[in-house]
């Protein structure tokens, strides 16, 4: 039998395939709709953003970031125009694919690259735009390599780089035919002082956020806004035309003006420095100068420092914290370097606390004044201990003080008469006006860290009263310290300390002032009055005698406090704060020096005569001008004239008008040189010396060390190596003894031209050991 062929679809069959097409279609069609409506209505902004990222590039631009400046515009923190260099990976491949060297068959036919051929001509392109940058830029081959040879289209290689620098590669790379790498602006910070304010201005991070001081502080105001360059690519990743390009401007970030004076803050520097050194101080020191009227902060330091364009670095005279590091590696190594750096970063002023000791007593006395509890004639009894409930408190004079009035209270420092005082003042008015002084709650210093003090809870009994009176067993920091005798001083008013003074644009032009904030009147202008008599007896005549500075009237408190935790009880810090001009209390000074490692530990005998010394530089440099008595004459400055051409008669009657003495070298008749040279001041008790037929010498000598010595032998010494001396400190009609060198200026040992000037501090240790 013959077999049947396949049989043929029947209409009905063909009907249902058509539906079963059209229904698949139509499935098919609502899914794609579905996901196109997803991609594009839905989900359209990641689309958007993706098909951005693969047809433009974005490149930041950096602001500049604003100038930090001193009270007089001196730029402290600048902001130099660089370059950042970066590569687009992908552009690089490209073209190193591209580079391939193509051969030819025997007919002139064109023979496509193999795959190795092509790997190795990338290879090669690759290495050689990684060699120029590593070259140009002082790089690592194999790092930059590395980062050229990533599968992303932008990767930074440099920032920072100076512009000559940069064009130089830019250059190279053009002259190479080598593509893919750019330049965008940037900016790299630069403070023209280095150590200058190190811990009140701070630093920046790499990427130009602030991180310490002024630079955190005010890091909104500084860094500005930064700027874009959208370029649009095509679909190897190549820049299109520049019709193509969207550019938004950066915005350079305004400027602050600092309350900072250069010139004050160059001479406390120059003292704190000096104390850090003399005193061999184990844990710094730190140092603030202020306004006491606007709470303008004119200088603020502590020592050691750090250089602010090398943060990260231990300076190489810092001998002793690099001692730390000697037989240390590895972890250990890292971490105690990193320990050392925080040290040096931290701004004593503000972010530590410390017991304030007698400073603390301008406190008690004004508060008792204020609450009437005591007066001007009040009298006070010192037998050099007080028992108070179980304890015996004794005063840090043996033999006690004997009777005294209040003002002499302050003025001899005594622990007994501050026990009877803050009891006849008792805890709750005491506690009242420790927060009305604002030590309670931090200053508000606009400087980033400010430590809160440590003080008694309500539980605060008859024995922490008695101690708390002279400034013991609780912590405040030093500027709540300071605005504290500011506002006893200034007539009452308790002020907010600020470093910033105002905020200017790129032109200069204010935008903003910080103005003076007064949060209220603590004492009456009455009280004031009296603590301003009472803290320039103790300078005059108490146990801040060494801070007395000739030809201006200086009030302030001595303190020696002991270090908490007392495990050591040998540990002292000492510090005083001095006012001045009393007749009208414009600036205030405080010193600290944590832990001292002399004999004498006493602020009367460390710190007073560093205040002084401040003082004396810094009230001629703010136009305070002096006005001597006719005890102090002899400190009064002469200015030499040149006497060089002149007969001897006539030099010596130009100097006798000026009330100077002189001798004569050599037997001419004519003055043919001088010391010291016109211009140099001298005080009337040194002796000019006029060269006659020959020449002044030149070599230099050797300062000897006077310490220790009076002031005649002082003077004679000097002159015996042809040096003058300048005398400050206390003259020996201040003193209860005679009085003697205590720091000299330039150091004894160094290197100097004959006829020079150098400084000596008088003082007197004995009434110093508060």
């Amino acid at each position: 039998m013959a077999q049947k062929g396949p049989s043929k679809p029947n209409k009905r069959m063909r009907q249902r395939v058509s539906f079963l097409i059209v229904v698949f279609a139509v499935l098919g069609f609502v899914v794609v709709a579905a996901k196109l409506f997803y991609m594009q209505v839905i989900n359209t902004n990641f689309y958007q953003s993706k098909a951005a990222e693969n047809q433009t590039k974005d490149l930041i631009i950096t602001p500049m970031r604003g100038t930090i400046y001193d009270r007089n515009m001196t730029e402290l923190a600048v902001s130099a125009t660089t370059q950042e260099i970066s590569v687009d990976p992908s552009i690089i491949r490209d073209k190193g694919k591209a580079s391939v060297v193509k051969r030819k068959d025997a007919n002139g036919k064109t023979i496509e690259p193999t795959d190795e051929e092509i790997a190795a001509a990338l290879e090669t392109y690759q290495k050689k735009v990684a060699s120029v940058l590593a070259e140009k830029l002082e790089l690592d081959f194999d790092e930059t390599l590395e980062k050229i040879q990533r599968n992303v289209s932008y990767v930074r290689i440099a920032r920072r780089v100076d512009a000559d620098i940069a064009d130089e590669l830019m250059q190279e790379l053009d002259k190479e035919n080598l593509s893919g790498v750019y330049t965008t602006a940037d900016s790299k910070r630069y403070y023209r002082y280095g150590t200058f304010a190190s811990q009140v201005i701070g630093f920046t991070n790499d990427d130009g956020e602030g991180l310490y001081g002024i630079e955190l502080q005010y890091n909104d105001v500084l860094k500005g806004v930064a700027g874009r360059v959208v370029k649009a690519t095509n679909a190897l990743g190549s820049d299109m035309p520049y019709d193509y390009e969207k550019y938004v401007p950066e915005q350079d970030g305004d400027g602050v003006v600092l309350s900072l004076d250069e010139g004050v803050q160059h001479y406390l520097e120059k003292h704190l420095e000096e104390a850090l050194n003399d005193y061999q101080a184990k844990k710094g020191v730190c140092g603030i100068v202020m306004d006491i009227k606007t709470g303008e902060i004119l200088a603020m330091s502590t020592k050691p420092d750090f250089d602010l364009n090398n943060p990260r670095t231990i300076p190489e005279e810092y001998t002793a914290l690099l001692a730390e590091l000697d037989n240390l590696s590895g972890e250990e190594y890292s971490s105690k370097y990193s320990e050392i750096l925080l040290r040096l970063w931290r701004n004593k002023a503000i972010n530590d606390t410390y017991e304030p000791g007698s400073t603390f007593k301008v406190f008690t006395v004004s508060s008792a004044l204020e609450a009437g509890v005591v007066q001007d004639s009040s009298t006070f009894t010192c037998g050099g201990s007080k028992v108070v409930k179980d304890r015996t408190i004794r005063c840090w004079k043996s033999g006690g003080h004997g009777t005294q009035v209040l003002g002499q209270t302050l003025e001899n420092s005594c622990n007994v008469a501050m026990m009877d005082i803050s009891a006849l003042l008792g805890t709750d008015m005491f506690r009242k006006f420790f927060e009305a002084y604002g030590l309670m709650e931090k200053t508000g210093i606009d400087l980033p860290g400010e430590a809160t003090g440590i003080f008694f809870d309500d539980s605060m009994g008859e024995v922490d009263l008695a101690t708390a009176s002279f400034g013991q067993n609780f912590q405040v920091t030093p500027i709540q310290e300071l605005c504290m005798v500011a506002a006893a001083c200034n007539g009452g008013d308790l002020v907010t300390p600020h470093v910033a003074k105002e905020i200017v644009d790129t032109d200069g032009n204010v935008k903003q002032t910080i103005s003076t904030e007064v949060k209220r009147q603590v004492i009456s202008e009455e009280t004031s009055s009296l603590i301003r008599t009472y803290l320039e007896n103790v300078v005059s005549q108490g146990t801040g005698q060494n801070a007395y500075v000739a030809g201006y009237r200086v009030g302030g408190k001595t303190a020696t406090s002991q270090k908490q935790p007392k495990s050591d009880d040998s540990l002292r810090i000492a510090s005083f704060i001095g006012v001045a001009p009393m007749d009208d209390p414009q600036y205030a000074v405080l010193v600290m020096i944590d832990e001292p490692q002399t004999s004498v530990k006493g602020g009367g005998a460390l710190a007073a005569p560093t205040v002084g010394r401040i003082f004396e530089d810094i009230l001629p440099y703010l136009g305070v001008e002096a006005i001597y008595s006719e005890d102090e004459t002899d400190r009064q400055e002469i200015t030499i004239p040149s006497l060089v051409g002149k007969s001897v008669e006539d030099a010596q009657a130009a100097l006798e008008e000026l009330g100077l003495e002189c001798r004569i070298k050599g037997d001419g008749d004519t003055v043919t040189d001088q010391l010291p040279v016109a211009g140099i001041s001298l005080q009337p008790d040194n002796k000019v010396v006029l060269y006659c037929g020959e020449s002044r010498p030149t070599d230099k000598v050797e300062v000897p060390d006077v310490s220790g010595m009076s002031i005649e032998a002082a003077r004679q010494q000097l002159a015996d190596y042809g040096l003058y001396m300048k005398q400050n400190g206390i003259a020996d009609w201040r003193a209860n003894i005679a009085s003697v060198a205590m720091q000299q200026s330039p150091a004894a040992g160094s290197k100097v031209s004959p006829g020079s000037v150098v400084t000596v501090a008088f003082g007197n240790a004995v009434t110093s050991q508060e």
